[in-house]
């Protein structure tokens, strides 16, 4: 259930322009398609979600990344949105 509110809270973005971006395209392939988090109802949420987050200083390169590197381990993807989404600790900011 937590992840489900994290990862909700990740996708409520609107801005369309991350698309095409290849860091979010990476990063919501791995999320909706290889682990299938039902947190994510679409490839098209995630990547407005991805939009979003970056439009709000978080570091969606650095966050992909460790996405990826989670293999699909919900608590591991959690930690990853911790650490570089907006406000992550690892960008300093108070989470």
């Amino acid at each position: 259930m937590k992840l489900v509110f994290v990862l909700s809270m990740f996708v409520a973005g609107c801005d369309t322009s991350a698309a095409e971006d290849e860091t979010c395209a990476a990063m919501c392939q791995e999320l909706v398609e290889t682990c299938e988090f039902a947190a994510y109802p679409s490839y098209e949420s995630c990547t407005q979600g991805c939009a979003y987050s970056r439009k709000e200083g978080g570091d969606m390169e650095r966050e992909s990344a460790c996405i990826l590197k989670a293999e699909c381990d919900e608590f591991a993807v959690i930690d990853c949105e911790h650490a570089y989404g907006p406000g992550g600790t690892e960008l300093g900011g108070k989470k």
